[in-house]
């Protein structure tokens, strides 16, 4: 069994920011605010600068390939990928977490992550804060350099 996780370091909410209740911290999550917020936006502007969607969705994508994950929201993760393409996968459900603590885990024993695999979330302790199913795996393509401003 290999577990890969993913430890992007970004600050955590402060208490003054959080609600009182867990039905509304909960409702707070799933619409990022402050420093969280921009950063994410920054995250999704830059990959929409650099990529674009293609028809493709994917059940499952070869771990070989995949190089970077960018968490954009609790539903969000892109996975940069080798070569020109990069995977979109939208979270069936919320993930409340992953945008705040922006590193998981999964268990893998066969070299592929697939629809419905079960990620954690992890603190910045590696101490867990529940579990999501991934979607599918929705194909992205860089643009033309041209057209994406890189050089």
């Amino acid at each position: 069994m290999i577990f890969l996780s993913v430890a992007l370091m970004f600050p955590a909410a402060t208490a003054q920011d959080s609600p009182e209740t867990d039905q509304q911290q909960q409702a707070e999550e799933t619409k990022p605010k402050g420093v969280l917020a921009r950063r994410a936006e920054k995250r999704r502007k830059r990959i929409m600068e650099r990529y674009q969607e293609t028809e493709n969705t994917e059940a499952c994508v070869p771990m070989r390939s995949l190089r970077q994950s960018i968490i954009l929201d609790n539903r969000t993760i892109f996975f940069e990928a080798t070569g020109r393409r990069g995977f979109m996968n939208r979270l069936p459900t919320e993930c409340p977490g992953l945008l705040r603590e922006q590193r998981f885990a999964y268990a893998n024993s066969f070299g592929s992550l697939c629809r419905a695999q079960i990620i954690t979330i992890l603190d910045s302790f590696g101490r867990t804060w529940g579990s999501c199913a991934l979607g599918d795996f929705e194909e992205w393509e860089k643009k033309p350099k041209d057209e994406s401003g890189d050089k």
